[in-house]
C-alpha cells in the first residue's frame, strides 16, 4: 500500500459524541476547541487517553470533571485549559431542556 492511500488521523481526536435513541438527546457541544500537544512533548511518541465528563445544566452551563487523566501531567493540564472552554446546548427531553451529562475520551497520539 502506498503512503498516498492512507488517510492520517489528526493527533488529537474525541470519542463519545453519540446521540441517545428516542426523543432524549445528550448535551451537544456548540464550541469545542481541541487540545493540542504541549511543545515540551512534541517529537515524543504519544498514545495517551484521558476521559472527562461534562455536567451540563438545563441552562447550558457546564462543569467539567476529569475522570481519568493522561500519564503526562503537562498534557492533562493543557487539555483541561482548552476543554473548560467548551460550550453546550443542554440535553433535551422532547422539547424541554433538562440537566444532563456527556462523557468523552480524548486521544492524543503521534506517529
Amino acid at each position: 500500500m502506498e503512503d498516498d492511500d492512507v488517510d492520517m488521523l489528526p493527533e488529537v481526536h474525541v470519542h463519545g459524541l453519540r446521540l441517545h435513541a428516542g426523543q432524549q438527546r445528550r448535551p451537544i457541544p456548540l464550541r469545542m476547541p481541541l487540545p493540542t500537544i504541549p511543545p515540551s512533548l512534541r517529537g515524543e511518541p504519544l498514545d495517551a487517553w484521558m476521559r472527562v465528563r461534562f455536567l451540563v445544566k438545563a441552562t447550558g452551563e457546564a462543569t467539567m470533571v476529569v475522570l481519568e487523566p493522561t500519564d503526562h501531567r503537562e498534557l492533562t493540564l493543557a487539555a483541561v485549559d482548552v476543554l473548560e472552554r467548551w460550550t453546550f446546548l443542554p440535553q433535551m427531553d422532547g422539547d424541554t431542556p433538562v440537566d444532563g451529562e456527556l462523557t468523552v475520551k480524548i486521544h492524543f497520539r503521534t506517529p
